[in-house]
């Protein structure tokens, strides 16, 4: 009996040996173990790391995929039957497709079964049920806003856009006047960065409720706002007000990078970025300006009641994985109470904002006015959810490239987007 428990021991001390060289730890075995793919933002990582060391009951292995390239290979994976337990989304729309490939698990059953509150989240609902059933659960919130750099302003002498939020006067006419106030026409300094993503295209169109196409198959805009945003757009880049789409593109740049460089007054971007702040801040990447020099407030909105734009992040579970249970645990803890404080803490508004994320969000930004309008209610339009948004998504980037290169009229430029958005629906169809 001695030997067999001398035996035993050293076999429990080799195992032990064997799991701190390969850089795990002994519990990470006793835990049901999930393949979860996400994009390489390194805050994802830290959310990831901090569900691993809550419990004893599921592991994340994390697969990271570097975000240029996750959509495609996303699908590439999906299509090709890897083994996936869990994933998130980066592109909203891309949920439609997903669906009717049958990549998505419906999560009814498992929301019943281990009592998951959606009610909390319910601001969301167009976004994690389809068609009666819901197939996500949210863990990143939703909206756009005006992030600015405080000394651009000075240097140039004119008021932040939070002044004109306070009087009510934050249009988007408003914006066009001030960012060509603030920039020096020379390159050097830049009023704002709209990025090229096609919802950057046709904000204004957005929050008025323009669907392009509806779910019916029917072309929905509106002169007064498509049009408007293309014009703006054009407007500002002749101003040399805005970076040009065409040089974002060129030379790869990166929104986050233009704005830490600090020869950009305002940035028009999502809820994710205070965590970009961070990162920047903690490696040391600003540059002419601290952390104590930034702000957000709404977003230029022409609308009655203020609006912003956006949809959630959110998290599936892959119809064939073994493991939904575990996966269904990780993904509802990440979209929960427990889950939603380790979100703001790394800098993102969650789906879910309760007392411990107001807390956790006091030491995110650098004044007290930008966490009000951070966390304030508002209405958040969201940008063609639907089958037809892969479509919508990848026409109006080329459209307003076109637009932007040549003197196409007004009635040349909505004859061309419509004529686009009929080839969408037959297409789909």
């Amino acid at each position: 009996m001695r030997k067999l428990l001398y035996v035993f021991m050293v076999c429990v001390f080799m195992v032990a040996v064997v799991a701190l060289v390969a850089g795990f730890s002994i519990g990470a075995y006793a835990k049901e173990t999930i393949t979860y793919y996400l994009w390489d933002d390194p805050t994802y990582k830290n959310i990831v790391e901090a569900f691993n060391a809550s419990q004893d009951e599921v592991f994340v292995d994390a697969k990271i995929i570097p975000a240029a390239d996750y959509d495609n290979k996303l699908r590439t994976l999906l299509a090709g039957g890897a083994e996936m337990d869990a994933f998130m989304t980066k592109t909203a729309h891309d949920i439609y497709p997903m669906v009717e490939n049958r990549y998505v698990e419906p999560l009814d059953d498992l929301i019943v079964k281990y009592n998951f509150d959606l009610s909390a989240m319910s601001a969301y609902e167009r976004v994690y049920r389809i068609d009666g059933k819901v197939y996500n659960i949210p863990f990143r919130g939703a909206a756009y806003y005006t992030y600015y750099n405080k000394k651009v302003f000075e240097k140039a002498g004119v008021p932040t856009p939070d002044t004109y939020v306070e009087k009510g006067e934050w249009t988007w006419e408003k914006f066009v006047e001030v960012a060509k106030q603030i920039a020096t026409g020379d390159g050097k300094i830049y009023g704002a960065l709209m990025y090229f993503w096609s919802l950057n295209q046709v904000s204004p169109a957005i929050q008025r409720g323009v669907q392009f196409i509806t779910n019916e198959g029917k072309i929905d805009i509106d002169d007064d706002s498509v049009l408007y945003s293309f014009k703006m757009r054009k407007e500002l880049e002749q101003a040399k007000a805005i970076i040009p789409q065409a040089e974002l593109k060129a030379t790869k740049t990166h929104y986050s990078r233009a704005f830490w460089e600090g020869n950009v007054g305002m940035l028009l971007i999502g809820a994710w970025f205070p965590g970009q702040m961070l990162s920047a801040r903690d490696g040391n990447l600003l540059k002419d300006y601290t952390w104590n020099d930034w702000a957000l407030t709404r977003l230029p909105c022409n609308e009655p009641e203020y609006r912003t734009i956006d949809v959630p992040t959110f998290n599936c579970v892959h119809a064939d994985s073994k493991k939904k249970d575990a996966a269904f645990k990780f993904i509802a803890w990440m979209g929960g109470p427990e889950g939603a404080k380790v979100v703001a803490q790394n800098g993102f508004l969650p789906a879910v904002v309760t007392p411990e994320v107001e807390e956790a969000f006091v030491s995110v930004f650098p004044d007290k006015a930008s966490l009000k309008y951070f966390l304030e209610d508002k209405v958040v339009m969201p940008h063609w959810l639907n089958k037809y948004g892969v479509g919508i998504e990848n026409m109006l980037g080329p459209v307003m490239e076109g637009y932007l290169l040549t003197d196409m009229s007004d009635d040349q430029l909505k004859s061309l987007i419509n004529e686009k958005l009929q080839e969408i629906i037959e297409i789909t169809m």
